[in-house]
């Protein structure tokens, strides 16, 4: 019987002594290194989310200055739409309920729906900016008790700014919509035809029925009146 003897190799050796070396201490690296992963992965996930929370929110706030601000207000403070800047609106909302809000709108409302699947002019991105953009403004929300209705005890004047200036001037001069003040067509018609057009709206002008009560858009006709018995400068 021959028998095969096995030849001692000694640079073998050395090569598997450094490979196994190697390997070890890479070993003990990534044991040494996993819990500072596990520590700061986490946080570094949390700030590239507040990150990206931010730049939505930014992209969200031109979105709501184009289309939101002249019903809810500046930073939501509250116009002929409700005050969703307010403190009480924002602690009592989920984003899934305001997103809904903004998409489907409100039935028996001016608040019409924005999202391009009901018709509007919003993708669900946008949407969510919006959400991301009135999220942003929690910390410092005011307090509002009166957010569904903040235009309550306003006079006729600040009610025309807040309601009619967008589209008829701040001075009455015009705009969007026709002029109101001295001399115009509408110092011309009755009290009562100025009401219904307020409360029905016509043609590019929108119903403010659900908006304002009797006694606002009252009051805003008073404030016209005054205005337009004025003398001219």
């Amino acid at each position: 019987m021959t028998m095969v003897l096995e030849r001692h190799d000694p640079e073998l050796e050395r090569s598997t002594y450094r490979w196994f070396t190697a390997f070890s201490v890479l070993l003990l690296v990534f044991a040494a290194a996993f819990p500072v992963y596990r520590a700061v992965e986490p946080s570094r996930r949390a700030e590239a989310r507040e990150s990206r929370q931010q730049e939505l929110a930014a992209v969200g706030e031109q979105l709501y200055e184009g289309t939101c601000a002249s019903c809810h207000g500046a930073e939501g403070a509250g116009g002929i739409g409700p005050a969703i800047g307010s403190a009480e609106f924002l602690s009592s909302t989920t984003d899934e309920q305001i997103a809904a809000l903004v998409a489907a709108g409100v039935p028996g409302t001016q608040m019409s729906a924005y999202s391009v699947d009901f018709g509007g002019s919003l993708t669900s991105t946008q949407i969510s900016a919006v959400v991301a953009y009135l999220r942003s403004l929690e910390d410092g929300a005011p307090s509002n008790p009166q957010w569904r209705q903040p235009l309550q005890g306003l006079t006729g004047g600040e009610l025309y700014q807040v309601a009619c200036a967008q589209c008829h001037g701040t001075d009455l001069e015009g705009g969007v919509g026709p002029r109101l003040g001295r001399g115009s067509d509408a110092a011309e018609d009755d009290d009562d035809e100025i009401i219904r057009r307020i409360r029905l709206g016509r043609d590019e002008m929108p119903s403010f029925a659900n908006a304002l009560t009797d006694e606002q858009i009252r009051s805003i006709v008073d404030f016209l009146r005054e205005e337009q018995a004025k003398p001219r400068n």
